[in-house]
Parts: C-alpha cells; structure tokens; sequence
C-alpha cells in the first residue's frame, strides 16, 4: 500500500524529518481513523508539503504500532517513550493528544525528483492508495 503523508508547514514536519530531527511519525484522532490499523511494515511513505505538490520523499514502513481508547495517562507514556525520535512541539503535541494513535516508524529517506501531482487542497493529512497513478485523478 503506499500512504501519501501531507506534513504540516507550521511545524516544519517535513523539514525535521528530513534533517532526521524526527525518525518516526505520530498519527492522532478521537476515533480511529487512517492511518490507524490500515498501515504496515513495507508499505511506502511517500512525504510532501501541505500546500506544495512537486517535493515528494519516499521511505519505506519498518514498524506501525495502533493504538486505540487511550487514557491520558497511556497517551503520557507513549509520547514519552518516543519523545526523542518524535521531537514535538508543544503545538504537535496538543493536536496529537488523541485517543487513538498510530506511531509508525521508517527508513530509506530519499528526495523523489519528477513526480508530479495536481495540487493538493483537500483537508486531510494521509491518503492511502494503490499506485501513485490514484492520486493524480483526486
């Protein structure tokens, strides 16, 4: 499966992922929703800017841990636990302060040149498709 993650500009997501700041990522809602149990090891991560449609990253899934009906206090230990390779802000931990998490960890970071997408608008922050073929008629 591949996963198109739309990082966040405000909080330099994709930056700090680039500059290995940040080495796994962090998925939150109320209720579970994508990516939460829909992702697994060996699918692709293909990581761009929201707003931006011509700077693509690629890496591959090593690991994906879902987590569902938290309590604050599972919430607390799993942000501490991966406090290090997160690297939250304040911001991004108050948004992702959520009943329901998806860490999912990766490697194999590379800049994919060429690739080209209508621009992206919608509100989501992950898409999940078959090719990259899919994403062109969204």
């Amino acid at each position: 499966m591949i996963h198109i993650v739309i990082c966040d500009n405000k909080t330099n997501e994709l930056n700090k992922i680039i500059n290995n700041e940040r080495t796994i990522l962090l998925r939150g809602s109320a209720s579970r929703r994508i990516p939460n149990s829909r992702i697994f090891v060996n699918d692709e991560l293909y990581f761009l800017e929201k707003g931006k449609n011509k700077s693509f990253y690629h890496a591959t899934v090593t690991n994906a841990d879902s987590y569902s009906r938290l309590t604050e206090i599972e919430i607390d230990k799993i942000f501490e636990k991966y406090k290090d390779k997160l690297n939250l802000t304040d911001y991004e931990e108050k948004k992702w302060k959520k009943k329901c998490l998806c860490v999912i960890e990766f490697n194999n970071l590379e800049k994919i040149e060429g690739l080209d997408i209508p621009h992206y608008t919608a509100l989501e922050d992950w898409i999940m498709i078959n090719d990259l073929e899919e994403l062109k008629n969204r």
